[in-house]
């Protein structure tokens, strides 16, 4: 049975057919909802994360929908890691139209708190994970007839990031490369833009606040509630399909309004 929000009924349940669609952290959270609702609108679709036990239920969710699924393990912060997923996915489903940059990671510390060891694991995550996988698909982009890029920033990026210093840079970073791709990479056919969530109520998200997320939090937000997968994956859906076609290098935010609340005055 489809789970796909309804939000998404405004596009065509065929919008996706004969493309192909890519996921990086696939299994959980927001990559999940990506990964279900390109099915659900006529996509192949591969998945990828670390944890295969992530990713099987997921792949047999797609191809109950009638479509093929490709389900790979990959460790975005390795660039030969991110080349073999890169290669499965193009050997199982023979093309990649559609790349959701996807993967990420965060944990919350003082800032003088913050080690090495726990800066490399979450800025290899958001930023050398999101250029590895940009770097791979893209060129095989280039050299075919083109293809999508969109990439997971978040509203932290636009402004300091107190107890998440290393996800906050990380993602300042993804936007600027989103941008830099864009400029570039357009003679080839290619666009590439950032969404940039708020607060999204994902398992990752309550692991990293070491829980729930507390409900004083919500004074940030002037929609007055936390948002959740289904609601990036409209924005997400509308930036990969041809009724985008002359946007690239875009940053849409999809937060509830925090940003406009929070932007120092």
């Amino acid at each position: 049975m489809s789970t796909t929000p309804p939000s998404t009924e405004l596009f065509r349940s065929d919008l996706f057919e004969g493309s192909v669609a890519l996921v990086t952290g696939g299994g959980t959270g927001i990559g999940r909802a990506l990964a279900l609702a390109y099915a659900d609108h006529g996509a192949d679709v591969a998945i990828a994360s670390r944890e295969m036990d992530h990713l099987a239920p997921v792949a047999e969710e797609i191809e109950a929908r009638g479509v093929r699924a490709c389900a790979t393990t990959v460790d975005v912060r390795e660039y030969d890691s991110v080349e073999t997923m890169t290669d499965t996915v193009l050997e199982e489903l023979g093309r990649i139209d559609i790349l959701v940059n996807n993967a990420g990671a965060n944990f919350i510390t003082p800032t003088e708190s913050l080690t090495p060891n726990g800066w490399r694991s979450v800025v290899g995550t958001i930023l050398d994970g999101t250029a590895y996988c940009t770097l791979s698909v893209g060129q095989r982009m280039i050299d075919s007839d083109g293809g999508v890029i969109v990439s997971m920033g978040a509203t932290n990026s636009e402004h300091g990031a107190p107890f998440h210093a290393h996800s906050g840079a990380g993602k300042a970073g993804v936007h600027n490369l989103m941008q830099t791709v864009a400029s570039e990479w357009a003679p080839h056919g290619i666009r590439a833009n950032t969404i940039a969530p708020g607060i999204i109520e994902t398992e990752g998200v309550a692991d990293a606040a070491g829980g729930e997320l507390p409900e004083e939090m919500l004074e940030e937000i002037p929609a007055d509630r936390f948002g959740t997968p289904a609601d990036c994956v409209p924005a997400v859906l509308f930036l990969t399909s041809p009724a985008a076609a002359y946007i690239t290098g875009s940053y849409l935010t999809v937060d509830g309004g925090q940003l406009l609340a929070t932007t120092p005055v």
